[in-house]
C-alpha cells in the first residue's frame, strides 16, 4: 500500500539557477541583456534594436515576457509590443525616477516637436502589456511651453492593452487608447506627470478598466511647468467608451480634471468611484455622454486659486440637435448628444466660483454631497438648462477662511430649465432662487 502511494506522489526537483528564466523565446521568457540581444542599459548606447528584436522573437513564438533588468535603456526611435507579449521591468509598484537608481527605465528621445508622430510604445495587442517599468524624456525642458512629443503609449488595433505598475515621468502626452481603439483596456498603478494630456479613451466598445492612477509633479514643480499644465492640460479624456469603469484616480494642477465629450464614434457611459481632482481649474468638463450616463461616487474637487474658470462641474451647452449613433441589440439607435451625469457623495471646496454650472440640455444629479467654497462669486449651483436633481446636500461657506464671507445664493434655477427637483438640502443661511416657476419642485430644504 505504501509503495502504491509513493508512486502517486509528484516528483519534486530542486530548481536550477535559471529556473523560470530561460533564454529561448519559445520558452516564453527572455532578458534583453542576454545573448543574442545584449542590450547595454547604460543610458548611452542605442538599445532600440536589441529590445525590439527580443519583442519580435517572443511575439513570433506565440507570446511571453521580455524582461528589462535594472538600467537606463536609450531608445532612439520607438518600440512595438506584439500580441500576447509583455515588456516587464523590475518594479512591483509605481516608484519615483532617480538617475542613480533608475529601476527599469526607457529613455525616450524621438519626435521632439512632433505631437502627432509615431508613439514611443505601441501595444499592438491583443493582450500586449507594459509592467514594472518607467519612461523618461531626458531632453524635455523647463520652459514656458514644454517640447511637444508624440504619445508615450498607444494601444494598437488589438484589444486588451494593459499598463500595470508603470511610471511615465514627464510625458507630453501619456496614454492614447483612442486613435486605434482600446476595447477591454486595463490600467492599474499608473503614475506620472503628463504635461498636456493624460489618458485618452475612445472607440472602446467593450468595458475598459482604469484603477489607481496618480498624476502629480513627479518630474518638476517649477512654476513654468505648473503654469503650463494649469492653463492647457487635461488629465482624463473620455469619448466613445461603453461602460468604462474608473476607480481611485487623482490628478493635481490641471486645467481640466476630466473631459466627457463626443468624437465621431460617440461618447461614454460608465461607473466611477474615488475620483479626486485637486488644484484644478475645471474639475469635470461635460459636453456629451451616452444616455445611460456617467455615475460618479465619492468625488472630491478642490481649487486653491488656480485658473480663471474655477468650476467643479461644468455642463457646457451642447450643439442644438447634435446626436450620436450607437448599435443596441443589433439595431442602430440615434440618441442626443447631451450629458447625463450623476454625482453622489461629493466633496467640493476651495476658491470655486461655481460648484456646478449647468448649461447642457441633459441631466445633472448631485446628492449626499458637501459644498463648502471659501467665498461666493455667484451661486454655488447654477442650473440654466436641461434637467436637475439636487437633494440631500449641505451647502455652506467654509468658515473663517475669507474674512467677511457670508451666506449668499446656494442654488439658482434659470428660466430655461426644463425640469428641476431640489429638495431636503441644508442651506446654512444660503438661499434658493427659482426662475423656472412650476417646472421646478423646491421643497423640504432647511434654511
Amino acid at each position: 500500500m505504501l509503495a502504491s502511494a509513493l508512486l502517486l506522489m509528484p516528483v519534486i526537483r530542486a530548481p536550477s539557477a535559471r529556473a523560470g528564466q530561460p533564454d529561448a523565446p519559445d520558452a516564453g521568457w527572455v532578458s534583453v541583456r542576454k545573448a543574442p540581444y545584449l542590450a547595454k542599459g547604460d543610458g548611452r548606447s542605442d538599445d532600440t534594436a536589441p529590445i525590439q528584436a527580443a519583442l519580435d522573437a517572443v511575439g513570433a513564438a506565440g507570446g511571453g515576457v521580455v524582461y528589462l533588468p535594472a538600467g537606463s535603456y536609450l531608445v532612439r526611435t520607438h518600440l512595438s509590443v506584439p500580441a500576447e507579449t509583455s515588456l516587464v521591468g523590475i518594479g512591483k509598484a509605481p516608484t519615483l525616477y532617480r538617475e542613480k537608481a533608475p529601476g527599469s527605465t526607457l529613455l525616450a528621445v524621438e519626435g521632439a516637436g512632433q505631437a502627432d508622430a509615431t508613439a514611443f510604445i505601441t501595444l499592438q495587442g491583443p493582450n500586449s502589456t507594459l509592467q514594472g517599468l518607467k519612461v523618461f524624456y531626458p531632453n524635455q525642458v523647463i520652459a514656458d511651453a514644454p517640447v511637444a512629443y508624440p504619445w508615450t503609449v498607444r494601444g494598437g488595433a488589438g484589444d486588451g492593452a494593459a499598463l500595470i505598475d508603470v511610471l511615465l515621468v514627464n510625458p507630453y502626452q501619456a496614454v492614447d487608447l483612442a486613435t486605434m481603439g482600446g476595447s477591454r483596456h486595463y490600467i492599474r498603478g499608473l503614475y506620472g506627470q503628463p504635461l498636456l494630456k493624460g489618458i485618452w479613451v475612445d472607440r472602446c466598445t467593450d468595458i475598459g478598466r482604469i484603477h489607481d492612477v496618480h498624476f502629480w509633479p513627479f518630474w518638476s514643480q517649477d512654476k513654468k511647468v505648473i503654469d503650463f499644465t494649469e492653463a492647457h492640460a487635461t488629465s482624463f479624456i473620455f469619448q466613445r467608451a461603453d461602460w468604462e469603469v474608473v476607480e481611485n484616480v487623482f490628478s493635481w494642477g490641471y486645467h481640466v480634471g476630466m473631459e466627457l465629450s463626443a468624437s465621431k464614434d460617440g461618447a461614454t457611459n460608465g461607473q466611477m468611484s474615488e475620483v479626486d481632482f485637486d488644484g484644478v481649474d475645471i474639475g469635470i468638463l461635460a459636453d456629451a455622454t451616452q444616455q445611460p450616463g456617467v455615475s460618479i461616487s465619492n468625488l472630491a474637487i478642490a481649487n486653491d486659486g488656480r485658473g480663471k474658470t474655477r468650476t467643479a462641474i461644468w455642463g457646457r451647452s451642447s450643439e442644438q440637435g447634435a446626436s450620436q449613433v450607437r448599435t443596441l441589440n443589433g439595431v442602430e439607435v440615434t440618441e442626443p448628444t447631451s450629458v447625463i451625469l450623476f454625482v453622489r457623495g461629493g466633496s467640493f471646496w476651495g476658491e470655486l466660483d461655481r460648484v456646478v454650472k449647468w448649461e447642457n440640455a441633459g441631466l445633472v444629479s448631485v446628492s449626499d454631497s458637501r459644498l463648502v467654497p471659501w467665498e461666493l462669486h455667484g451661486p454655488m449651483v447654477e442650473i440654466l438648462d436641461g434637467q436637475a436633481n439636487i437633494h440631500d446636500n449641505s451647502l455652506l461657506i467654509y468658515p473663517d477662511v475669507v474674512k467677511g464671507a457670508g451666506p449668499g445664493t446656494a442654488i439658482v434655477i434659470g428660466p430655461k430649465v426644463r425640469d428641476a427637483v431640489v429638495h431636503d438640502n441644508q442651506l446654512n443661511g444660503n438661499r434658493i432662487e427659482n426662475a423656472a416657476g412650476e417646472r421646478a419642485s423646491v421643497s423640504g430644504n432647511r434654511p
